[in-house]
Parts: C-alpha cells; sequence; structure tokens
C-alpha cells in the first residue's frame, strides 16, 4: 500500500509540473517539448527511480559514483536496451576520477577547465568514443558555486572544439537561491545570452541550454532553458 501510495504522490508530483512547465512555456512563446526533465535522483532509492521510469522519465542526474553504479545494475537488469536512461552527472568532477565518471555516465553537465575537457577528451579517444558533456558557467558569485567563469567561455570553446573526442552539447548554470524565484531572472538571462551567442560551437543539432531547478525552473524556461533538473519538486524532500 507504502508503494502505490508513493507512485500516486509521484505522479501527481509530475503533472504539476509537466503542467507548469507547460505554462512557462507558453508564458515564453514557446511549445512544451522544447524542455525536458531532469530528474535528480542523487540519494534516491532504486525503487523511486523505478516509479519515475514507470511515468516516463529516461533522464536522471546523479553527483556520486558509487551510488551510481548501484543504480545503473538495478535499472538495466529490468529494462529492455531500448529503455535504459540516460545518466548526467550533475556534481563536480574531479579530475582523477574521469575514467570512473566516463564509464558510467552518458553526459558530463559540469566540465568547468580546459583541462577537465582535455582529459574527458582522451578518456573518449581511448575508448574510441566520444564524451558529451556540458560547460557548466558560473552565473552566481557565491564562492561554493563551480564553474567557469562567463567571460573564460570564448577562449576556452576556442581550445575545446578542436578536441575530436569531446562532444559539446551545450552549456548548464545554477542561479542563487532566493526566496522569491522571479530574483533568477538576470541569472538565467545572462546564461542563455551567452549559450545564443556560442551556439555555432556545439555539436548536436538540439544544443541544451540546462538551467532551473525546483524553486526557479518556471523563471528558467521562460528564460530559455531546454533542461530543467528537478528534485525535491518530483520526489519530496530528501530524508
Amino acid at each position: 500500500m507504502q508503494n502505490n501510495k508513493a507512485a500516486t504522490t509521484f505522479a501527481r508530483a509530475l503533472d504539476s509540473i509537466n503542467e507548469r512547465l507547460a505554462g512557462a512555456a507558453q508564458r515564453a512563446g514557446r511549445a512544451r517539448d522544447e524542455v525536458e526533465i531532469l530528474a535528480v535522483t542523487k540519494t534516491l532509492s532504486t525503487e523511486r527511480m523505478q516509479e519515475a521510469m514507470d511515468l516516463g522519465i529516461r533522464q536522471f542526474g546523479e553527483s556520486r559514483v558509487q551510488e551510481t553504479v548501484q543504480k545503473k545494475k538495478f535499472l538495466a537488469d529490468l529494462l529492455p536496451p531500448e529503455q535504459v536512461p540516460r545518466w548526467h552527472l550533475i556534481g563536480h568532477l574531479q579530475t582523477n576520477k574521469v575514467r570512473r565518471a566516463v564509464e558510467l555516465f552518458d553526459c558530463i553537465q559540469s566540465v568547468d577547465s580546459l583541462r577537465l575537457a582535455e582529459l574527458l577528451a582522451q578518456e573518449g579517444e581511448r575508448r574510441a568514443q566520444p564524451v558529451s558533456c556540458l560547460i557548466e558557467i558560473k552565473i552566481s558569485n557565491e564562492a561554493r558555486k563551480m564553474g567557469l567563469p562567463p567571460d573564460h567561455l570564448a577562449p576556452f570553446l576556442e581550445r575545446a572544439v578542436r578536441l575530436s573526442f569531446l562532444r559539446i552539447e551545450g552549456l548548464m548554470g545554477i542561479a542563487p537561491h532566493f526566496k522569491n524565484p522571479e530574483q533568477t531572472r538576470p541569472y538565467f538571462a545572462s546564461l542563455r545570452s551567452l549559450f545564443e551567442k556560442n551556439i555555432g560551437a556545439f555539436s548536436v543539432a538540439r544544443p541544451i541550454l540546462s538551467m532551473g531547478m525546483s524553486q526557479d525552473f518556471e523563471v528558467a524556461v521562460e528564460e530559455g532553458s531546454t533542461m530543467v533538473r528537478i528534485g525535491t519538486a518530483l520526489f519530496g524532500a530528501r530524508a
């Protein structure tokens, strides 16, 4: 009974988020299907992730290697290959963990230095398969936030696009946390502007602008986000 109740609660949360995404997209003159949900599942059980997959979620965001190993094995044993989700690393990646991260994740959303980009490309060449990534931009002045300074992006891309085994799919950024989400708007607008100025450097037909989380995703979508990272609003507060 508890599992059924949890699944129902999740379904209601997902319906609410989809309605809010549709409203935000409409306000911006965009289509709802221009925005993907990345479910942030760090610390969640595999059972909760299965609930998400049962309702169509196919992209998961994780930040811990060992936890991701266990979850990938659990879901791979249950699913046919065509239903296996896309795994995104959304936490900071240390250079000494590059090889393991590339083995586990389909996209590294937190590339914040040329050295890290070069190491990922080297690992991609070793595996004979390009490594997909987003460049994390530091749009907040908070000291604890990671990312490449905005004015470093152009020279970074000039060198990074030459890395044959690195596939740069777009940008990611985290706005400061405000009680009033409207205060995040200028941060998201600045990242969108940077994204649009450099869109020719991205290696996919539909580049990703990953911005917006549970507390501010509607503003992010209004400002051009194509991927929102949703955890608490989907699954409730972590224990």
